[in-house]
């Protein structure tokens, strides 16, 4: 039989000990002239010059050898070997002698995989096969210089060979051989056992022993749960399942087995008929005991039984549920399920109930310490465990003590007659709700703590005017009008509105900047400008500034939930439903309360999404302020979860059509609808709408205009039921979906590559597309937006570009969300809220204009902190608090000079700052704030003023402002007192005169100033541009020219 031996002569190998020994010197130097005769002849017959040692192998021939045998024995193809050895041998092998040296190929697979079976069934062949695969992978990882691509090609040959070599077994064999190539000892083979592991897993194969029989054992007891066939006999079946696991068992060490049977046993069984059965009988009859399971799997078993095993070691029940509580905190989801339904957690729990409710276990009301300090002592015991605990596990926690309660409760009534518990309990109990919230099982525990019918006249209107929610007091059933609806309103009124004042009061000097100063600046400018004053502040006055924020949105959450509550009475409090209504307007009529709300769901749209807040959008839909703070969630959550969907969008791309319509679909489920108003059947049509207005590869801008025009069309004739359009581009939801569409569609040529500014195909394409969906061009100024994304524009050597352009292109998108919402309240009447948009859009701009950058932030910063401007301008109008080196070094971020910031920074008497009065005038003499050049000049204009003329002038305006009362928009051209300016006479007009004295003896001289000697004052109060005007030039300062 031939025998191998390395390349290079110097060993032979012994296949049947696995070990290889050094030839003889004189051995060495024949067989090594051996090689290389067999090379050189096939060289000369115009093979390979050299061996290849990854594919080829060197054999010995011996006495009775023949080609075809030595094929046979290396599972080699003929025809592949005579190719190795061509010009060696003839086709038929008849130059073959004893010590001839055969060049074998690798061997085929499909070969070994029909090799005789050997010991268990297992291909005779195959040791050798993956030996030689082994050496393959040995020679790729310690080749020196080896190219990543070369190593690459390697890999994924061996990886073939190992996928041939499955798939040519009979399926039957196939899992047993998987696992026989996971656990080959494939140290130091290189990519091999990367290689191997792959070709399973692409065949659906296990590459772990415990996995492997887990679904073989699953799946056979699943066969017999799914048989029809009357003669199966599942006794059977689970006696030779359990026979398997015994077995599956004894292949391990023994100190393993208990371990691995409860890894088994933790698996999820459903529909595996007698396979759990098998495995439970398999741990009776080796005296394993198996632990109480959810049967989550494995690893999230142990993960919880882990949890309540330290919880259990922790000490006292009380202890024990603490350590639970704190690790379930930590948990995943999956874990926490896990927890949640096992029956070790359950008996935890159980005992730390037990111990909270001790004092009235077998309660006796007349022997009792105290009238009502035994449910006094229960109630604080049990707060203190909940509060510590996630709602679902406060909700068991109540569940295993209500009974003990339940129990006391009974025998009060019985013996005495009177409540259980009192107002420090019942003031407990209402924390205890608000913990459990809207968790399932809590409005059971309320019904069945509301049929023990406790109640104080101070605890639980304190508890609700402090902000806990309605489920208790609601469910004992007093009128509503009484007993929640003023508590309700003092929450509001208190603590909503204080907290909101102690934010205004910390942040009161930026946002009166923001507002005051602000719009002197670019986007830019202005995001610089906060930041730069943020810093300054420090560290603790920009924590503080979270802090405050935070307990804000905290109190609006509260406010949400009771008003939540008092929209959706119970059926049986309807006759108090239109009270809680009005009670509901009157709150969002508060500018401080609907400010809180605002923040609360701008920064957490996602809560009006919630099931727990399935009707909120209704109730606060009540009133046209309610409802433009749902609408404006709406679009915050629209720009969060949908428009961000649309980055990657690439018509030439169909895979990235899935994220478009995921986005899509994302908007459409939920409770979207609810929160925009419309039908669930006409917002599906309007997505649809939406969908077939994507553009397609190779779209001309004809095509994209006919789609988006298509779109806008079909969205004004939507009507529901009632005959309603809701989807005109007048409505919000209209509106929305135009943005979306929009977005989506500038997203997806943007990625394609289309550049508006210098593409001359598409020149005038970004005003064609949103012109043709029904955007605003004029409201929203998109072009000019999208003007400072084009390539070379400064503001790109500002922002960076490293974010993708679809992603800026996207954010300021959105930022229209924060315009329109503006205008909508201005529309309305609400100037408060509407300067709170106007202000969160432009913090959205920068955000979007900022992505990737350090910038992004804090424009973000914009939207959370300045949405409050018009409340503090209302506040600190009778003070000149604001007139401090921050403001200066506010105001030179817009370009201004030293000297000039300090004069505008300067504040009416009543509080008035003259740049907006500036800016009005400016725009009314034709400079245009929103370009660079025109703005840039106005500034310009600024810092040439003779520092004494220019705070001559601000005294002037100062008085201007006070005669507007600080509205600088009511600025006009001209006004009927022009000519007390324009007049030249009357302007310089005679300041003496003579008049009698009192006495009647003589006279006295009387000065009485004139309309420029006010003006050289500073207290003439230029009422109009003209005005302004003569002012200027009666100071020396020159008139600007647009």
């Amino acid at each position: 039989m031939s025998y191998r031996i390395d390349p290079n002569a110097r060993f032979r190998f012994d296949p049947i000990r696995n070990v290889s020994f050094a030839l003889p010197p004189q051995q060495q130097k024949f067989f090594e002239s051996q090689v290389d005769k067999a090379v050189r002849e096939r060289a000369d017959a115009g093979g390979p010059k050299q061996l290849d040692p990854k594919t080829e192998k060197t054999v010995v021939v011996e006495q009775g050898d023949s080609l075809w045998k030595i094929a046979a024995e290396s599972n080699v193809k003929f025809s592949d070997l005579i190719a190795a050895n061509k010009g060696h041998f003839d086709a038929n092998g008849e130059t073959l002698h004893p010590n001839d040296v055969v060049i074998v190929p690798e061997s085929a697979p499909e070969l070994v995989a029909k090799s005789a079976a050997g010991a268990g069934g297992v291909p005779s062949g195959e040791k050798a096969f993956l030996d030689d695969l082994y050496g393959q992978g040995n020679k790729l990882g310690y080749q020196d210089g080896i190219s990543l691509e070369e190593l690459n090609a390697g890999g994924a040959a061996i990886k073939a060979d190992i996928g041939a070599y499955l798939d040519a077994l009979p399926p039957s064999q196939r899992q047993a051989a998987a696992l026989r190539i996971a656990t080959y000892d494939w140290s130091d083979g290189g990519p091999a056992k990367a290689s191997a592991e792959a070709a399973i897993r692409e065949r659906g194969l296990e590459t772990d022993p415990e996995e492997a029989f887990a679904q073989g054992l699953y799946q056979r007891g699943n066969k017999g749960a799914d048989s029809n066939d009357p003669n199966y006999d599942f006794a059977a079946e689970q006696k030779q399942l359990t026979a398997d696991t015994k077995a599956y068992l004894a292949g391990l060490p023994e100190a393993e087995r208990p371990a691995a049977l409860q890894r088994l046993f933790d698996r999820d069984w459903t529909d595996g008929g007698p396979a759990q059965s098998a495995i439970e009988a398999a741990g009776k009859d080796l005296g394993i005991a198996l632990r109480p399971s959810g049967h989550a799997g494995p690893q999230v078993e142990a993960a919880a039984r882990k949890i309540i095993d330290d919880a259990n070691a922790a000490g006292s029940p009380g202890k024990a549920f603490e350590k639970m509580a704190e690790g379930y905190a930590k948990a995943t989801p999956e874990v926490k399920r896990a927890i949640a339904n096992s029956q070790d957690a359950l008996t935890l729990i159980q005992a730390a109930a037990d111990e909270a409710t001790q004092q009235l276990k077998d309660y006796d009301p007349k022997t009792a310490v105290s009238d009502q300090g035994d449910a006094a002592t229960v109630m604080y015991n049990l707060r203190g465990l909940v509060d510590k605990a996630d709602p679902d596990l406060a909700v068991k926690l109540m569940q295993a003590a209500l009974p003990t309660i339940e129990a006391a409760n009974a025998t009060r009534q019985r013996e005495i007659g009177t409540d259980l518990i009192g107002m420090e309990g019942l003031s407990n109990l209402m924390k205890i709700i608000d913990k459990m919230g809207d968790t399932p099982g809590a409005s059971a525990i309320v019904t069945r703590f509301a049929e023990i019918g406790s109640y104080d006249i101070n605890s639980i209107p304190q508890a609700v005017a402090s902000g806990s929610r309605l489920d208790y007091p609601l469910a004992l059933g007093y009128p509503v009008d009484e007993t929640v609806i003023p508590n309700v309103q003092q929450f509001a009124a208190g603590t909503v509105n204080k907290d909101v004042d102690a934010y205004l009061e910390h942040t009161k000097e930026l946002q009166y900047l923001i507002a005051s100063k602000g719009p002197l600046m670019t986007p830019e400018q202005l995001t610089q400008a906060i930041a730069d004053y943020k810093t300054g502040k420090g560290p603790q006055w920009q924590q503080k500034e979270q802090d405050l924020a935070a307990k804000v949105r905290e109190d609006g959450k509260k406010l949400l939930v009771q008003i939540d509550q008092l929209g959706n009475l119970p059926p049986e409090l309807a006759q108090y439903q239109k009270q809680a209504n009005d009670a509901v307007s009157k709150l969002l009529a508060d500018d401080k309360t609907a400010m809180a709300l605002n923040m609360t769901l701008t920064q957490e749209p996602t809560l009006l999404g919630l099931p727990k807040f399935d009707k909120l959008a209704g109730t606060l839909r009540l009133t046209d302020r309610g409802r433009k703070i749902v609408e404006e969630a709406a679009t915050q959550l629209i720009r969060r979860t949908v428009i961000p969907g649309f980055a990657d969008f690439d018509p030439s791309n169909p895979a990235t059509f899935k994220k478009v319509d995921d986005a899509l679909v994302s908007f459409k489920d939920g409770s979207m609808a609810k929160m925009l108003g419309v039908k669930q059947s006409e917002l599906d049509k309007a997505i649809k709408l939406v969908e077939d207005s994507l553009p397609k590869a190779g779209d001309t801008p004809a095509e994209v205009e006919r789609k988006m025009r298509q779109l806008n069309a079909g969205l004004d004739e939507i009507t529901d039921t009632n005959g309603i359009k809701a989807f005109k581009n007048d409505t919000t939801p209209g509106k929305i979906l135009r943005i979306i569409g929009t977005a989506a569609t500038l997203a997806g040529l943007v990625n394609t590559g289309v550049n508006f500014a210098n593409n001359p195909t598409w020149k005038g394409g970004l005003k064609m597309v949103i012109d043709a969906a029904g955007v605003s061009q004029r409201a929203i100024e998109l072009s000019h937006g999208f003007g400072l994304l084009s390539g070379g524009n400064k503001t790109v050597e500002v922002f960076g570009s490293s974010s993708k352009p679809a992603v800026k292109v996207l954010g300021a998108v959105g930022a229209i969300f924060d315009v329109w919402n503006a205008v909508d309240y201005f529309k309305a009447g609400d100037p408060t809220m509407g300067s709170l948009s106007l202000v969160a859009g432009g913090g959205t701009v920068m955000a979007a204009l900022g992505t990737g950058t350090a910038f992004g932030p804090i424009g973000l910063a914009v939207v959370i902190g300045a949405v409050i401007a018009q409340f503090v301008v209302a506040g600190n109008r009778d003070n000149h608090e604001f007139e401090t080196a921050d403001a200066t070094a506010f105001l030179k971020h817009a370009g201004l000079s030293e000297e000039a910031a300090t004069a505008l920074r300067n504040q009416s008497r009543e509080g008035y700052s003259p740049v907006p009065l500036l800016i009005q005038y400016g725009e009314l003499k034709g400079f245009k704030m929103n370009d660079a050049a025109s703005r840039q000049a106005f500034i310009d204009w600024i810092n040439a003023m003779p520092m004494a003329a220019r705070d001559t002038l601000v005294s002037n305006l100062h008085h201007t402002l006070a005669g507007l009362k600080g509205d600088a928009s009511k600025l006009t051209a001209t006004a009927s007192s022009d000519s007390a300016f324009t007049d030249p006479a009357r302007f310089n007009a005679k300041e003496d005169f003579t008049a009698p004295d009192d006495y009647g003896s003589g006279e006295v001289t009387v000065h009485i100033d004139n309309t420029a000697s006010k003006v050289r004052n500073g207290e003439a109060g230029p009422a109009s541009v003209a005005q302004i005007d003569v002012a200027l030039t009666a100071l020396g300062i020159a008139i600007p020219v647009a």
